[in-house]
């Protein structure tokens, strides 16, 4: 396996990105504890970018740092849970209507190659492929706005949405049809239709995940 001090990209990033890969799939648990050197070790780097690493994750809400007790995974209740798909539901929501009311260029450029490479993939069967299109699809929206806090905040609310049920679901594949629908109503440029699609989408995911409030399901509240 190809340690993360061997790519080219920034190690920082690079360490990032595969420490928040490890607790998004679950393979640190919530409520770990992370050790400064066995991670470094893990992930062939220095104890540096691990220590960045560790900050940026902070941030993000992923990893807790208390005195004497360490840098842990978070391990948050029920009632967050709860707060955390309310937001996303109302964030994914917001950026669906400003990728339609945008209708910037590179925007539908981009959901059109994710179509495409998204039709292909599940004729063939391709798990893989779907799994690296569902993350694109929600980030191409959520960067659909213009806005980069809104585009970092989303990603942010998404992480601790799939950290806190354990990991990111193993389902993709059978979401496909909901996100094609969502982005042929977006190139369609019917807001209403979108937003209506998104709400179902996420729904459908998190239904058997623990359940959303009962007004995250209300009629949406930020349409046009």
């Amino acid at each position: 396996m190809t340690s993360v001090g061997s790519r080219h990209r920034s190690l920082r990033d690079e360490t990032v990105d595969e420490l928040r890969r490890l607790i998004l799939n679950g393979e640190l648990a919530p409520g770990e504890r992370l050790n400064e050197f066995s991670i470094s070790e893990r992930l062939g780097v220095s104890r540096f970018p691990v220590r960045e690493a560790f900050r940026r994750l902070e941030a993000e809400g992923l990893v807790q740092s208390t005195p004497r007790r360490g840098v842990r995974v978070v391990e948050l209740d029920q009632h967050e849970l709860d707060v955390v798909r309310d937001m996303r539901v109302a964030l994914e929501l917001i950026a669906v209507r400003h990728a339609v009311t945008q209708g910037q260029p590179q925007t539908r450029d981009a959901l059109r190659k994710i179509l495409d490479e998204g039709n292909q993939a599940a004729e063939g069967g391709d798990r893989e492929v779907l799994d690296e299109l569902n993350d694109k699809f929600h980030t191409v929206l959520g960067e659909a706005s213009g806005s980069r806090f809104l585009a970092d905040t989303l990603r942010a609310v998404r992480n601790q949405s799939h950290h806190l049920v354990g990991g990111k679901s193993t389902a993709i594949g059978h979401s496909w049809d909901e996100h094609s629908a969502i982005i042929t109503a977006v190139l369609d440029e019917d807001a209403e239709l979108a937003m209506m699609l998104m709400r179902r989408h996420l729904k459908s995911r998190h239904t058997n995940q623990g359940g959303l409030h009962a007004d995250a399901l209300e009629p949406d509240p930020v349409s046009p």
